[in-house]
C-alpha cells in the first residue's frame, strides 16, 4: 500500500516534471554562452561564461517552480522544494560542460560538445521515461534544440576575429 500522497502523479508534479523540465533549460540555454566564449576568448574564460550562464537558468527556474507552485501541484510546504530541485536540474546541466570545457583537456570544446551531447540525449531520454510523451518529440524539443544553440554559439564565437 502506497503512503498518502505519494501516488504516481503526485511524484511527477514534486519531483520529475521540475528536475526534468530545468535539466533540458540549462542542456539546451548554456551551451550557446559557452561555446561562443569557447571560440572567441578560449576555454577559460569560454567556462567562466557558461558558469555564469548555468547560475542564471539555476535562478530563473529556482523561481519560476517556486512562483507557479502555490501549493496546490505538491502540497502547501512543497515549492520551496519543487524551487530546489528546478535549480538543482538547470544547475546541473549547465554546469557539467561548462566544468569539462574551462578544464581545457584537448582544447576544451571537442570535450564540451561531446559532454553537450551526451547530455542532450540523457535529458531526452529521461523527458521520456518520466514526464511521458513520444521519443520524436523528446528528440526535437531537446536533442535539435540544444544543438541549435550550440551551433549557434560556436558561430556567432568564430565572428570575433571580424
Amino acid at each position: 500500500m502506497r503512503r498518502r500522497g505519494r501516488t504516481r502523479t503526485t511524484v511527477r508534479h514534486r519531483v520529475s516534471e521540475p528536475a526534468v523540465s530545468d535539466l533540458t533549460a540549462g542542456a539546451v540555454v548554456v551551451p550557446a554562452p559557452l561555446f561562443a566564449a569557447t571560440v572567441a576568448l578560449g576555454p577559460w574564460t569560454g567556462g567562466l561564461v557558461g558558469l555564469a550562464a548555468t547560475v542564471g537558468v539555476a535562478l530563473h527556474a529556482g523561481l519560476a517552480a517556486a512562483r507557479d507552485d502555490d501549493g496546490a501541484l505538491s502540497a502547501a510546504d512543497e515549492p520551496i522544494r519543487r524551487a530546489g530541485i528546478a535549480a538543482g536540474g538547470g544547475f546541473l546541466a549547465g554546469a557539467l560542460p561548462s566544468l569539462v570545457v574551462s578544464s581545457g583537456l584537448a582544447g576544451g570544446f571537442l570535450p564540451g560538445v561531446a559532454v553537450v551531447a551526451v547530455e542532450l540525449g540523457v535529458v531526452a531520454g529521461l523527458r521520456v521515461q518520466l514526464v511521458g510523451g513520444d521519443v520524436v518529440e523528446a528528440a526535437v524539443r531537446v536533442v535539435l534544440g540544444g544543438a541549435l544553440a550550440a551551433a549557434v554559439g560556436a558561430g556567432l564565437g568564430s565572428l570575433s576575429g571580424l
